[in-house]
């Protein structure tokens, strides 16, 4: 069985002027990648006066940051095509839209409520184990790298305790 596409981003705002600032998403065996993006000009064209994207200072973004390009390819070559499962499926939704605009590219996935990934388990169930990881592991939900963390926990923990139920005991 192949683990959930799941995928985190953080932004710069949270209007028309915003863009994605870092990413983070899962591969098929449950490992994940994160990178922070460097910003097309055209979204600094559009950026208020402050020197900050939301918490992250624009030079980290600007010298830390992967271009779009590569991090386009390295998603593709991860996840070719389908869905992807995200917490806020609206923004991740115009924010990737954003992301493949500045390469003059359509966005070629599809953006899924995160809760449908979990469909298998009670809502609350869910919410409660993710709490638990986030506040045991010391994560911010708004960090896209931490929040794919909290995510990715909860679906693995919540796997095994589906399978230790449905598997017969060992003597």
């Amino acid at each position: 069985m192949s683990f959930p596409a799941l995928i985190a981003l953080e932004y710069s705002e949270y209007d028309e002027r915003g863009f994605p600032t870092a990413i983070a998403w899962t591969l098929d065996d449950a490992m994940y990648k994160a990178v922070l993006i460097q910003p097309a000009e055209e979204w600094l064209n559009n950026m208020n006066d402050d020197v900050t994207a939301l918490d992250r200072p624009l030079t980290e973004l600007l010298e830390l940051g992967e271009n779009l390009v590569d991090i386009a390819r390295e998603i593709a070559e991860d996840r070719p095509d389908g869905t992807f499962y995200a917490e806020d499926p609206e923004i991740v939704t115009s924010m990737l839209e954003r992301f493949y605009s500045a390469l003059d590219q359509d966005c070629p996935y599809e953006i899924a409520p995160m809760r449908e990934a979990f469909a298998a388990w009670d809502s609350d169930e869910v919410e409660n184990t993710r709490r638990l990881f986030i506040d045991r592991l010391d994560l911010s939900p708004h960090i896209a790298e931490q929040n794919i963390i909290a995510w990715r926990a909860t679906y693995a923990h919540l796997l095994e305790g589906q399978e230790n139920i449905t598997s017969p005991s060992q003597p």
